[in-house]
């Protein structure tokens, strides 16, 4: 640490050059007046400045009030103002100008001066590693940020993953498919105290496992016919990154034992090898599959089940937080190649849908919407016919459960049996007709037919059955055209 002593006495500037001295690894450089002080500041680096508060037999001289403002606002040096008066109002001006302490002349000493020293030294080297942190950390926001959402089972997910990314023990990801559990692999990687070490993943259901075990560990040449050449693997590769096992549950019965004396061990051994490696990576597997059962079932290891689940991150469903949709969806719209508006009608609707791929079927779905919507504008019915269930009326209420459904059944359960089948079909076209205020394409998307199927029925009472409206092409065939899972029509 470089400090600057500024005293217009040789005097003083000895005794205090005696006291600083004692601090270890500590430069010590003087200055006798404002311009050699400005001087010095010019061409070094300095950390602290000990500063007389008069630098001239004046005692009405103030420069070094000069000094500490000039300190404060053009270096990263530390003012403190060193002064033989008691006056406080001198001292509190010194402090307002920006003097982090104060030090009496007459109280110079070890024990006062050197405790405020090291407190600085202290204080420099925190600042320096929050800017180091600080540097970082444009590469850890980006995946953070992926995970969108401000529901509870969302700020449960964040916190838990900020716990188990300072650990270097084995972490477990499950969840339904589709619910972002790459990304929350991602986030624990670049949180984790090894962000710039690789992040590799093993996808257990693409590799075949004659290839995996090669993949993971290695080989050495001519350990196999083929191999020509010598090939690191994956553990060591990964150096003290994160080795991340997709789909973990289909990972092969005999390469199983395998990781799990990895995990046990540290060690690994590539395949032909006559020695052995560390380890010096953590392992993340994530799995849609509940691997208690497969335990169960004897599909997967039971040892090797508790060595991964030392550490476990649950994935939430959408379902378990709609409220969550307006921003995913929000999230999703700013990569497309149009600016698409969902109405608040629509999202409600959204938010009631049943999602069961979850946060890649809510992609999907914007992404289709990006391509085949007519309009900018998305609303319920467009939603509807490209998600391919009924979303215009709550889910829990149903048709079956509306109050004119209620008083026709009434009525239908007094009729003759070779009417009630008509009977009931009308109450069913008259209640879509009025839940979708008359417009006959939104009714028929409700009750699953063909538009055509619905005007008959209006037009002409008691006509037969609604599923016999000639050949229509299906229930999505209206204003809007129905979409398979690749976005075909």
């Amino acid at each position: 640490m470089k400090i600057l002593i500024v005293d217009d006495q040789a005097s003083a500037r000895i005794v205090l050059a005696s006291i600083v001295m004692k601090l270890p690894d500590c430069e010590i450089v003087e200055a006798a007046s404002l311009a050699e002080a400005r001087t010095i500041l010019e061409n070094q680096a300095i950390e602290v400045a000990l500063v007389d508060l008069r630098l001239t037999a004046d005692a009405r001289n103030r420069d070094g009030l000069t000094l500490v403002e000039l300190i404060r606002n053009q270096t990263t040096a530390v003012p403190i103002i060193v002064t033989a008066s008691q006056e406080m109002a001198e001292i509190r001006m010194a402090m307002r100008v920006g003097a982090y302490d104060y030090i009496l002349k007459d109280d110079l000493c070890d024990e006062l001066v050197l405790p405020v020293l090291a407190g600085i030294r202290s204080r420099r080297r925190l600042e320096r590693e929050v800017r180091e942190l600080r540097a970082r950390r444009p590469a850890v926001e980006p995946e953070a940020a992926r995970l969108v959402g401000i529901s509870p089972p969302m700020e449960v997910l964040r916190e838990t993953i900020r716990r188990v990314a300072l650990s270097d023990r084995p972490v477990l990801v499950t969840g339904p498919t589709g619910t972002g559990k790459e990304l929350v692999v991602s986030a624990i990687h670049t949180l984790g105290p090894h962000p710039d070490e690789p992040l590799l993943d093993l996808n257990c259901s693409a590799i075949p496992e004659a290839l995996m075990e090669s993949q993971l560990f290695g080989h050495e040449r001519g350990a196999f016919t083929g191999a020509d050449r010598r090939q690191e693997g994956t553990f060591a590769l990964v150096r003290q990154g994160t080795l991340f096992f997709d789909e973990v549950a289909e990972l092969p019965p005999s390469l199983q034992a395998k990781l799990l004396r990895v995990l046990e061990t540290g060690r690994f051994r590539a395949v032909g090898a006559a020695a052995e490696q560390r380890f010096a990576g953590r392992v993340v597997a994530a799995t849609h599959a509940d691997l208690a059962e497969r335990v169960r079932a004897g599909r997967f290891r039971e040892d090797l089940y508790y060595r991964l689940n030392v550490l476990t991150v649950r994935v939430p469903a959408l379902a378990d937080r709609p409220e969550d949709i307006p921003a995913l969806v929000a999230h999703f719209c700013r990569g497309q190649h149009r600016a698409l508006r969902f109405s608040s009608a629509a999202l409600d609707a959204m938010e009631r849908a049943s999602w069961p791929g979850n946060v890649r079927q809510l992609r999907n779905l914007v992404d289709r919407l990006a391509v085949f919507a007519d309009d900018d504008l998305v609303t319920p019915e467009v939603v509807s016919a490209f998600l391919g269930e009924p979303t215009g009326a709550p889910v829990d209420a149903g048709l079956g459960g509306t109050p004119g459904l209620r008083a026709a059944a009434q009525t239908v359960l007094r009729l003759p049996l070779d009417n009630k089948l008509e009977a009931i079909e009308e109450a069913l076209v008259a209640e879509a007709m009025s839940l979708a205020e008359g417009n006959k394409s939104a009714a028929a998307r409700l009750l699953g037919v063909h538009r055509k199927a619905v005007s008959r029925r209006v037009e002409a009472p008691g006509t037969g059955p609604i599923s016999e409206a000639g050949q229509d092409p299906g229930p999505n065939s209206g204003d809007l055209p129905a979409l398979d899972g690749n976005g075909r029509s």
